[in-house]
């Protein structure tokens, strides 16, 4: 009897621990998250099967959890986000920081597009859109001057419209070179088609260029650029001739965002270097308010974009 009693307790012992280990848990790694290029990682630890989550009150989401933990990727927007997580009567809040504006895709693909085009231009044809490039920007400064001016005398009334016509004469002159650089330029759009950036991308986050030398993904809100990622094997950095277009497509996504490229660059370098001498993930750096960081794989160099 008094074994049976001893069995009766050690059994009851045993259903109370078990119990225990079956409350239900659910924690969070951080409830604060800062925005990123393209989608922020929210980690998290339940004993239980899965979780559900919503994202400022939109549909109910599930995520089934692996050996205790989960991961959740939540795009970053141009707006806070809140998330809620909750399993049997468990619950959780993180905020998503908004992600602040990169600036215009329109604009941006328009110098992205147009300097990738005249990159691909031979040498003489460089150097005569160049000239063409500042001819038009001293005229425009010439017009805007003048459309400013105040003249009311007869004398100075007449100068203006003398420098009017000049401009006009000028601006014609500058036409008809463009004209005749028409041929080369449609060749030269034609040879990087696959290396434009489309005219009408969708909202989120998308693949706006994707070759075998580089992958560029964006996060776009309408006109909106909240970050981007360019993607490029690693395989291609080895060797120094396959470093030219890298160089030349970082350089460009640089200056079409507001930087400055030869800056950039400078920084890129010594950031690749760090990566190099230390097993942490390379340290960001700036151009003119934009923001750059460095991410590896084995396989892969990321380069983060963003405000």
């Amino acid at each position: 009897m008094k074994k049976l009693f001893g069995l009766l307790v050690a059994a009851a012992s045993l259903m109370l621990i078990l119990s225990g280990c079956g409350k239900p848990t659910l924690t969070v790694s951080d409830h604060h998250l800062s925005a990123n290029a393209l989608a922020v990682t929210l980690k998290g630890k339940s004993n239980q099967k899965q979780v559900d989550y919503t994202v400022n009150g939109g549909a109910k989401k599930t995520v089934k959890t692996n050996s205790g933990a989960f991961v959740i990727s939540v795009p970053t927007k141009d707006y806070q986000q809140t998330v809620k997580l909750s399993t049997d009567g468990k619950h959780q809040t993180v905020t998503v920081a908004k992600a602040d504006v990169v600036g215009s895709y329109q604009k941006m693909r328009t110098s992205y597009n147009q300097a990738l085009t005249g990159a691909a231009l031979p040498k003489k044809d460089q150097e005569l859109a160049q000239g063409m490039a500042k001819q038009a920007a001293q005229l425009e400064k010439q017009a805007a001057a003048l459309k400013s001016s105040k003249a009311t005398g007869m004398a100075a009334m007449q100068e203006k419209a003398q420098k009017a016509a000049a401009l006009q004469k000028q601006a014609a002159k500058l036409k008809q070179t463009q004209a005749q650089l028409a041929p080369a330029m449609k060749k030269a759009q034609a040879s990087v088609k696959d290396q434009l950036l489309p005219a009408n991308p969708k909202s989120g986050i998308h693949n706006l260029i994707s070759t075998d030398k580089m992958t560029l993904r964006a996060n776009l809100a309408g006109d909106k650029v909240l970050g981007m990622a360019m993607m490029v094997p690693v395989s291609s950095l080895k060797h120094k001739k396959d470093l030219k277009p890298f160089i030349m497509s970082f350089s460009i996504l640089t200056d079409s965002v507001g930087g400055n490229a030869k800056h950039a660059l400078k920084e890129f370098q010594k950031s690749a270097k760090a990566k190099k001498s230390t097993s942490t993930t390379a340290p960001i750096f700036h151009s003119n308010g934009i923001t750059f960081s460095l991410g590896y794989s084995t396989s892969t160099l990321y380069v983060f974009v963003t405000k």
